[in-house]
């Protein structure tokens, strides 16, 4: 073949230039992924793991954390929960009166300090445990296989403790300053699950750890479930929804059970 020839045959070809690469979608903002959370979940929780941020929520929410503890005390004074305990326990039997007596006082001078700090207590309390479920996810993910990030894991969980919280919070808070003063359970002040429909249906004499294990049997709770599930789906690779939900629902059966166990050993 002529040299020319090729030369010219070189020259005429078209130049293919390569497709602009579309730059990535630009992470919604914090109040649109929080609305998400409530009306598409799943696709939130997607938009979160390519984009995650846990700091913003977090410190969100343990404000809130904090305000609702405020506000919730205006109408139960923390006080008047520590002595109700007390009397409880005299109650029961696991304290004489004199002791009882003797623990209020104790109680008071303890209070006058404490009483505060209950709101950053109660705000430092939800960082670390949402940290610790953060955690706990991670390594289970890590000895399953399964891929993801801590950053992914704690960003879905707080968002879904945020939004659930939302709404616990407005209705609890709302039941507080409605309903009389006596009618109050301070451990159990709304009531969302089964063993506060069974008090207010008239069923006495349960079991502590049987009516412990019935509080978690909860529609709050069991809605932040549902969204740990979902979004731990969400921001992974190798893990399906359901599969997600099983782990979530494996755990939360776990916590349930540890905590009915400890408020009847303790509470």
């Amino acid at each position: 073949m002529d040299p020319k020839s090729y030369e010219t045959q070189i020259m005429d070809e078209p130049i293919l230039k390569p497709e602009p690469v579309a730059p990535p979608p630009k992470p919604q903002s914090f109040f649109s992924r929080l609305i998400g959370v409530y009306f598409s979940p799943g696709e939130t929780f997607q938009e979160i793991g390519r984009a995650p941020g846990a700091l913003i929520p977090l410190i969100v929410l343990a404000l809130f954390t904090a305000t609702t503890v405020v506000v919730a005390s205006q109408r139960i004074p923390f006080d008047q929960v520590a002595m109700q305990r007390i009397d409880d326990a005299v109650a029961e039997g696991k304290l004489t009166a004199a002791e009882g007596e003797q623990r209020k006082d104790s109680t008071k001078k303890v209070m006058a300090f404490i009483k505060p700090l209950i709101p950053v207590i109660a705000a430092i309390t939800v960082i670390v445990m949402l940290l610790i479920i953060a955690g706990l996810a991670k390594l289970v993910s890590s000895m399953m296989g399964i891929e993801n990030t801590f950053n992914q894991i704690l960003s879905v969980t707080v968002y879904s403790f945020l939004a659930v919280s939302i709404i616990s919070a407005v209705v609890g808070t709302t039941l507080l300053f409605l309903k009389p003063v006596e009618e109050i359970d301070p451990q159990n002040p709304v009531s969302s699950n089964v063993a506060a429909l069974l008090t207010m249906a008239g069923v006495k004499g349960l079991p502590k750890f049987v009516k412990g294990l019935l509080s978690f049997v909860d529609v709050f709770y069991i809605w932040k479930v549902a969204l740990l599930g979902i979004g731990y789906a969400a921001v992974s690779r190798n893990l399906k929804s359901s599969t997600a939900m099983t782990y979530v629902g494996i755990g939360a059966v776990l916590v349930a059970v540890v905590g009915a166990a400890w408020g009847a050993l303790f509470g």
